[in-house]
């Protein structure tokens, strides 16, 4: 898919893509942090979740999300 372009007409990568390259291995990094804690969240009561506000199912598509 990277190919299609031949590297001799390829023009320099926008600042734009540059920085949402770093945004996704940002994040990447992260994922594996993100995970442990929506899991350790995830062993709360419904009511302790409740009280900080947060949804089970979120937890729930948070972990799916980085897995």
């Amino acid at each position: 898919m990277f190919d299609v372009i031949p590297p001799s007409k390829q023009l320099p990568p926008t600042n734009s893509a540059l920085l949402l390259f770093d945004r996704a291995m940002r994040i990447r990094a992260i994922s594996s942090e993100i995970v442990r804690a929506a899991q350790y969240l995830n062993s709360f009561s419904d009511q302790e979740l409740s009280e900080l506000g947060i949804n089970r199912s979120d937890l729930d598509d948070t972990i799916q999300r980085y897995i």
